[in-house]
């Protein structure tokens, strides 16, 4: 089977996607941030949102129909070992962890997803990423957005 991942983007390391998207050029509304939550029942959710949004715990909380909060960055550490410390998997899959999808993210002709290390992204086609979370619950899970202010031109 061909590997659909066959372009990836290294970058200077950053800390968030958003800086990531930045340092790669790229726009941010193409790059996924995946927050981590976590309900009463002690159940995992992975929210993917794009890189310039916030996430909206009321939306998630709405659609589920349960209470999810953000877990700890030490939580990030036991839950994803195999990534740099803070660096979240834009995949839930291979850790046994369900996903929620924002819409938005499933309408962009491209999106790049983070690979574990503050240092690369991953890009997908449109259809390569949407056959990937597929399976997926989705919905308009996105907040407000994030980053510097559009500029408006002065008038002299």
């Amino acid at each position: 089977m061909k590997n659909p991942l066959r372009y990836g983007f290294k970058h200077r390391r950053a800390l968030t996607l958003l800086d990531s998207s930045r340092s790669a050029h790229l726009s941010a509304h193409e790059v996924t941030k995946v927050v981590v939550l976590q309900n009463e029942e002690g159940d995992y959710l992975m929210a993917s949102v794009p890189a310039n949004s916030r996430l909206s715990l009321i939306g998630v909380n709405n659609l589920t129909g349960k209470h999810y909060r953000l877990v700890s960055e030490n939580k990030l550490q036991e839950l994803f070992p195999d990534c740099s410390p803070g660096a979240i998997p834009a995949i839930g899959h291979p850790y046994k962890l369900k996903m929620l999808i924002d819409n938005s993210l499933l309408t962009s002709e491209t999106v790049y997803i983070e690979s574990g290390d503050h240092q690369n992204l991953l890009k997908l086609t449109h259809q390569e990423y949407n056959h990937l979370v597929a399976k997926m619950l989705h919905g308009n899970i996105r907040g407000t957005h994030v980053g510097a202010p559009h500029l408006r031109k002065r008038r002299y």
